[in-house]
């Protein structure tokens, strides 16, 4: 099983992809393939070798490469995988993401460390059917306490897999601890969203909270357990959570008292919220969900952001700063702005870029795999002359 004993042959001008390292063959992609499932050997119409990944006629995409010279898909190659990626974490403190999928050179696999603690997402058919090889192997090089699996998300859903939700290795405690610069979160691992903690906005935490000044008024939409509006707290800023998760609101409270802190908290859908507010507020923040996971759902969603941006900018301070995020591969840069001058329009309000960010450096953006980058924020100033 782990050295490829299945060929499949890549139709003519699609072998370019796998020849530029992008790992994923879809179905009319393929010229021949075989009925079974198994670690496969990709070649190119002209009988040249492309790549080794795994082959499975049920995935909605078939064949994904693991890697792009000849080998064995064995517990030595995941665990090299393993300690590569650990090392290009070097430095990033107790809580990160180890494993990003493809950008790390291993698809449908998705890992965050929290300190001793691991979680981890199975999102392709390849690498649930592979689990007995690589997971040793993330055993041997983290060594962690435990290891918890939230592997309930569309992605899988979409693979035809069952959800897996639990404890897989050690103990694990009910309540996961996640530091971020000395702001401790306490997370129900059963109740918490996604793998726990949204590791990937890190980066824009810190840069809020060094923009921020004493005295000034901060919206935080869309607030999970409340990163940003801690921080903007820890300032000396007032600071208002939005968010329709209660025990997510109950976890940032906790967070708040623990850290002798204030925070405001409003439970409820963002858009209904933010029609009963009252500025002004010198920085608010529209952090969504992913509201689109396929492309053809990208102009309704435009809609919505341009409801939820024209509510934002009512209630902006003169100077004050709109961030606009999206956690969609589907929604671009380009797409941002232009809901946000579609809402500008709308209101009569000037605007300029301050910034545009994206994810942190452990979530890797890989070139070859366009997918990989996910998160965008721009950054808007109110701009009037």
């Amino acid at each position: 099983m782990l050295r490829p004993v299945l060929r499949v042959v890549v139709e003519p001008g699609k072998e370019r992809k796998l020849r530029n390292f992008y790992p994923n063959v879809y179905r009319d992609e393929l010229q021949e393939a075989p009925q079974e499932a198994g670690v496969a050997e990709a070649y190119g119409a002209d009988g040249a070798f492309l790549a080794v990944g795994y082959y499975d006629p049920r995935s909605r995409i078939p064949f994904r490469a693991f890697r792009f010279d000849r080998g064995p898909l064995d517990r030595r190659f995941f665990r090299e995988r393993f300690v590569r990626a650990l090392k290009k974490r070097e430095g990033l403190g107790p809580s990160f993401r180890l494993v990003h999928g493809e950008a790390d050179g291993l698809p449908g696999l998705v890992v965050d460390r929290f300190g001793g603690v691991l979680v981890l997402q199975v999102r392709s058919r390849g690498m649930e059917a592979l689990r007995e090889v690589w997971f040793p192997a993330l055993l041997e090089v983290v060594r962690p306490e435990g290891v918890y699996e939230r592997s309930d998300v569309e992605a899988r859903r979409q693979e035809g897999l069952p959800e897996r939700v639990g404890v897989v290795f050690g103990e694990v405690p009910e309540v996961l601890s996640v530091e971020e610069d000395g702001l401790l979160f306490s997370i129900p691992l059963a109740l918490a969203q996604k793998t726990g903690f949204y590791l990937d906005q890190r980066e824009n935490r810190r840069l809020l909270e060094a923009m921020v000044r004493p005295g000034e008024r901060v919206l935080d939409v869309y607030s999970y357990v409340g990163g940003f509006a801690l921080r903007a707290a820890r300032k000396g800023a007032y600071a208002l959570a939005v968010d329709k998760d209660l025990e997510a609101l109950s976890v940032l409270d906790r967070a708040a008292l623990r850290a002798g802190l204030r925070v405001d908290i409003r439970q409820g859908e963002a858009l209904e919220v933010l029609r009963t507010l009252e500025g002004p507020f010198h920085h608010v923040l529209l952090d969504p969900p992913t509201l689109v996971k396929r492309k053809e759902e990208l102009p309704a969603m435009k809609g919505h952001l341009v409801d939820l941006v024209r509510e934002a900018l009512r209630l902006l301070a003169k100077e004050g700063y709109l961030w606009l995020s999206t956690c969609s591969y589907y929604v671009k840069v380009e797409d941002l702005l232009e809901v946000a001058r579609r809402a500008a329009h709308d209101l009569g309000v000037r605007l300029r870029v301050h910034a545009v960010t994206y994810q942190p450096q452990d979530h890797p953006w890989s070139l070859h795999v366009p997918e990989s980058l996910y998160l965008k924020t721009v950054i808007f100033q109110e701009d009037a002359l």
